[in-house]
């Protein structure tokens, strides 16, 4: 194969494609950790997973969280629920 500025250009916009994709991704499990945040009194955390998908892991639901879970996080939302109401 032959490279020429085309074939870069082509490379160049499928990169940008995946991280914008990535990106809108990221930021979508971030406001659903946010708006879960407000119903529990325990941190929700965004966990990157190996394929590059995101999902969400409250702490409340396993304990302590597992070393190669932390290593993974990617955004933390505060437990927003109080006892003092």
């Amino acid at each position: 194969m032959t490279y020429n500025i085309t074939t870069y250009a082509a490379q160049n916009t499928l990169a940008a494609d995946a991280i914008i994709a990535r990106s809108i991704t990221l930021d979508e499990k971030i406001q659903q950790a946010e708006r879960r945040s407000f119903h529990t009194f325990f941190d929700i955390h965004v966990i990157e997973n190996e394929d590059g998908t995101y999902s969400l892991f409250e702490e409340g639901d396993y304990g302590a969280i597992p070393n190669h879970l932390i290593d993974s996080i990617t955004y933390t939302a505060d437990g927003k629920m109080s006892d003092e109401f």
